[in-house]
């Protein structure tokens, strides 16, 4: 597919088919995102990818436990002032922690701790996390634009941090790792569209802030 193509037809997809996912696609998909940038060619990602359905329906019970705080906790704040939009979001956040069970891959990702040299809950963590983070997320975003070029839906959620512990015991993953996010990964339900986004030229600025960029005619 044509770059530009994916890159602009890539919504977060909740709305999963359970059409099983090969791992030649997956492996691909995983080799690409293994291309990413990161500090010091750290490359700090560890990637757990679960299909086994009885691990993939515990997690989905450790997602829910986080999902149903936030949504309560969401709708509080909101109370009758929430929008038409942020009503669908809270029903189709609600349709995927009730359904993830059914996606095929569960992609978990973990931040190599000791690869980045900075103990976390440190004074350098606090004051650097910009470096640590930004060392493992640009995989996340490569891996989720190569899934979606091999016709492959993905999502970005962090949900399950709340619940770390549990999930690196279910997983084995040893406490040196630090869970980043989970990355439902299956083929949509729905198939690919735009996804609704504002206007970027609003939002940049030529050189000062209170210059905005003019575009050519």
């Amino acid at each position: 597919m044509d770059f530009f193509e994916v890159a602009t037809t890539m919504p977060t997809v909740r709305r999963f088919s359970d059409r099983p996912l090969d791992a030649t696609t997956i492996e691909r998909i995983l080799e690409t995102a293994n291309m990413a940038p990161s500090g010091s060619n750290a490359q700090p990602w560890e990637f757990v990818i679960v299909r086994d359905p009885s691990a993939r329906r515990e997690i989905q019970k450790l997602y829910e436990l986080a999902w149903v705080p936030y949504k309560n906790s969401a709708i509080i704040r909101g109370r009758a002032t929430l929008s038409a939009r942020a009503q669908k979001a809270l029903r189709v956040g609600d349709e995927l922690s009730s359904s993830l069970a059914i996606v095929p891959v569960q992609v978990v990702v973990f931040l190599d701790r000791p690869k980045m040299r900075v103990v976390r809950g440190s004074q350098e963590d606090l004051t650097n996390f910009w470096a640590t983070y930004g060392s493992v997320f640009p995989a996340i975003e490569l891996m989720m634009l190569a899934a979606r070029a091999l016709g492959v839906g993905t999502a970005m959620t962090t949900m399950l941090p709340p619940h770390e512990a549990e999930t690196r015991a279910l997983l084995g993953v040893p406490d040196l790792y630090q869970l980043i996010a989970l990355i439902p990964m299956g083929y949509p339900a729905e198939g690919f569209k735009r996804p609704l986004r504002k206007p970027v030229w609003p939002r940049v600025h030529d050189g000062h802030w209170s210059r905005g960029w003019q575009r050519r005619p």
